[in-house]
């Protein structure tokens, strides 16, 4: 199986949205999420951090998308997307949402360069087949190639096989270590340069 990783761009905007229709993806509240809530900071000035429709949702990531304020890593199996990673640099107001539902999260300040890894979805019939091991490594050789100090994930001690935050098994084996941890939600970190 050829899987290819690449950084979403504009051009992938449109097969984006139609992969988040078909792809079931933290559906817990009946609603398609599209993945727009984790995103670089200044797409939040003015708007607000969730959209109330799927059809809002869905044009807005389009939108950020194009904006490259929604940012991320595709997963191609010939041509076709089976796999997502949203990993984004610079979503301070992000991690502090994290902190505010209980993950031990620091403030992130301006002199340290972090990549968030804050979701996954893979193509069901895709599932196990290692799509989440390759999108982390790839995310962490990206990042460490363009100066960031870490990557950052979080997960929970009571993750499901639908889980999209992954499993704390896959950040370890990718060489992350836990950072914090507080009534079973945790931060982990892989470090990039000293």
């Amino acid at each position: 199986m050829d899987i290819k990783i690449t950084k979403l761009t504009s051009d992938y905007a449109e097969e984006y949205a139609r992969f988040f229709d078909t792809t079931p993806h933290n559906d817990t509240w009946g609603q398609k999420c599209y993945c727009i809530a984790w995103r670089s900071d200044d797409s939040y000035a003015g708007d607000d951090h969730w959209y109330p429709t799927p059809e809002e949702r869905r044009a807005k990531a389009i939108q950020f998308i194009k904006e490259g304020k929604l940012q991320g890593y595709l997963a191609l199996c010939a041509d076709k997307i089976v796999g997502w990673c949203n990993a984004t640099a610079d979503c301070r107001i992000g991690v502090k949402q994290l902190k505010l539902w209980g993950w031990p999260a620091e403030e992130i300040n301006s002199d340290v360069k972090v990549k968030s890894i804050f979701c996954f979805v893979i193509a069901p019939e895709m599932r196990k087949k290692g799509i989440a091991t390759r999108l982390v490594e790839h995310i962490c050789v990206d990042a460490a190639n363009e100066g960031y100090d870490f990557v950052e994930a979080y997960t929970d001690d009571k993750f499901i096989d639908d889980g999209y935050r992954g499993p704390l098994a896959l950040y370890e084996k990718c060489g992350f270590i836990k950072y914090g941890e507080h009534e079973g939600k945790i931060v982990l970190r892989k470090l990039l340069r000293q």
